[in-house]
This record gives C-alpha cells, sequence and structure tokens, in this order.
C-alpha cells in the first residue's frame, strides 16, 4: 500500500496545479461570437449607408434605399411577374445544371484518366473554355430557335466547363504514391478507380460543381436577357430600360440568393457524404 501511494501523491498537486492553473483565452477574432457578429455589423454598416445614399446623396433613378428595395422585392412576390418568371428560370436553371453537371464530371474522369484523350482533346477543351460562351448564343439560336432549348443548352456550356476542368485536374494531381500502393495491393483498374483515384480527387470536383452551379445562375440570366421574354433575366432587363431601380435590385438580390442557395446546397452534400474531405485539412 505504501508503495501505491508514493506515486498517487506525486501525481496529486501536478493535477492541483493543472486545475489552478489560469485558463487561456481564445483569441477575440477566434470566438464563435466574433465570426457571427461580425458579419452582422458589416451588412448592418452596408445597409446604413446604402439608406443614407438612396435617401440624401444619389437619385433615386440611380439606386433605391433598401426600404424601397425591400418593399418593391415583396411587391414582385404578391402583385408582380416575380412568381411565374422564378418558375420558368428555376426549371431551366436546374435542367440545365443537372446535365452540366453531369457531362462535366464524365467527360472530366476519362480526359483527367487517360493521357492519350488528354492530348487529343485538351486542345479543343481549352479553345471553347477560353472562347466567352455569350458570343455563341447566337448560333445557339440559329441551331435550336428561339425558346427554351436554347437557354438550357447555354447553362449546360457554362456550367460545363469549370466542372470537367477541375474534375480533370483532380485525377492528374492524385499522388502517384496511393495509386502505386493500390496496383501493390493487387487492386484492379476499377477498384483503383473507386478507392483511391476518385476519393483522392473529389476535393477538386466538388470545387468544380461549386462553381458550376454559381455560373449557372448567370448563364440562366444572360440566356434571358439576350433571348427572351419570360424568365428573371427578361424582367431584370425590363426593369432596368424602364429606371425602375427598385424592382430592379430586387430580381437582383433574388438572382444572388439563388446562387447562394445552390452553393450552399452543394456545401451540404459535401459535409453529409463527404465529410472526410473537411477533415483532411
Amino acid at each position: 500500500m505504501t508503495v501505491l501511494s508514493r506515486p498517487m501523491a506525486s501525481v496529486k498537486p501536478e493535477a492541483e496545479a493543472v486545475a489552478l492553473a489560469p485558463r487561456r483565452r481564445r483569441p477575440f477574432t477566434e470566438r464563435r461570437s466574433t465570426r457571427i457578429a461580425a458579419p452582422l455589423v458589416a451588412i448592418g454598416v452596408l445597409l446604413g449607408l446604402w439608406e443614407l445614399a438612396g435617401l440624401f446623396l444619389i437619385s433615386p433613378i440611380l439606386i433605391s434605399s433598401p426600404q424601397q428595395t425591400l418593399a418593391d422585392f415583396v411587391d414582385q412576390f404578391t402583385a408582380g411577374p416575380a412568381v411565374p418568371a422564378l418558375e420558368i428560370s428555376l426549371r431551366e436553371l436546374y435542367i440545365g445544371i443537372a446535365i452540366g453537371l453531369a457531362a462535366g464530371v464524365l467527360i472530366g474522369l476519362v480526359v483527367g484518366r487517360y493521357r492519350l484523350l488528354d492530348a487529343l482533346l485538351s486542345p479543343y477543351i481549352n479553345a471553347a473554355n477560353a472562347t466567352p460562351l455569350n458570343v455563341l448564343i447566337p448560333l445557339l439560336i440559329v441551331w435550336v430557335g428561339i425558346g427554351t432549348e436554347a437557354r438550357v443548352l447555354f447553362i449546360v456550356l457554362i456550367s460545363f466547363f469549370p466542372v470537367l476542368l477541375n474534375t480533370a485536374g483532380g485525377l492528374r494531381n492524385v499522388s502517384k504514391g496511393y495509386v502505386e500502393v493500390g496496383r501493390m495491393l493487387g487492386l484492379n483498374e476499377h477498384q483503383l478507380m473507386r478507392k483511391v483515384i476518385l476519393p483522392a480527387s473529389m476535393p477538386y470536383v466538388f470545387a468544380g460543381i461549386r462553381l458550376g452551379v454559381a455560373l449557372g445562375v448567370i448563364g440562366m440570366i444572360v440566356g434571358e436577357i439576350e433571348e427572351s421574354n419570360v424568365g428573371l433575366g427578361y424582367f431584370i432587363n425590363f426593369y432596368g430600360n424602364g429606371f425602375q431601380t427598385g424592382k430592379l435590385l430586387a430580381l437582383i438580390f433574388l438572382a444572388a440568393l439563388i446562387g447562394v442557395f445552390n452553393v450552399l446546397v452543394i456545401r451540404g452534400v459535401q459535409a453529409r457524404w463527404f465529410r472526410w474531405i473537411s477533415a483532411a485539412r
């Protein structure tokens, strides 16, 4: 008993010293309350400056006040055209995004994995990606006519390339050591792709998908501005030409909310089913 009591007696003062030591306070910038309050303060300051500018400094024709913009935002859903226009825009947006993301991931996997196809297709892919896609709208109209098909096809094109390039880049940047270890363990090509290459490249894939869904909203608005008399883009152009700044800003904020929502959904999918991506950072 005396042998056992001595170590306990020697440990007790150390434990008491740790308990009595003052806790190290987290830096102000790393506190959770700061991370929540800082964006709210920034938004409040921005809204205050905007309100002052809209009321006293700048003509209402050039910029509306936040109160008027909020009133116009609500009016768009109660008495305005926002609901039917939003239904049309969202339907075209998500059809185009679904096709663009799926095609971008599939072709990116093939191009990134097989060097011969990469050498054959990379010049065309890089040239197409460097081309301003809005110049293709007249060609799309010639091919498929003025209507939903042209707008959906434009959304497909504008969301396709970032997913393709990021997916292919992710496969090219997989560590060769991982691949060699998989081959030493006897994995065939299918198993190697599923268990080693795809998991290692998923951060790149999700980066491309986030870009694709954000650019898809731009494609939706640009397509409707250029060749449509329906959708959010058409009414954004209509209110802009009519100097109805409050209604114009209301629809711009609505389009921005759609883009933010899309990115948050992708982040939620990543956090829910691909938690190891964040844990590996």
